[in-house]
């Protein structure tokens, strides 16, 4: 029987914009399936980023995954693609 680890990790991204690229920190829950060595991300958002963006949509990149995200009110709202 196959069974699965869930863990959530920290990974360095970069948000990317019109005229604008800044690192950030998204915070991601990781499903890993030891016995085939498969895993994938289920859920992320960004946990820190610099203050000053401002709101509208962007994307952010990590480990060969990229994501929609929005800020508004000073909030993060994201989906994996």
């Amino acid at each position: 029987m196959s069974y699965s680890i869930r863990e959530t990790v920290l990974i360095e991204a970069v948000l990317e914009g019109t005229n604008l690229q800044a690192p950030c920190t998204v915070r991601a829950v990781k499903v890993s399936l030891p016995k085939l060595d498969m895993w994938e991300y289920v859920a992320a958002d960004i946990v820190q980023a610099p203050f000053d963006i401002p709101d509208g949509s962007y994307s952010v990149s990590f480990e060969g995954r990229k994501m929609k995200v929005k800020k508004t009110a000073h909030l993060w709202v994201s989906g994996l693609e």
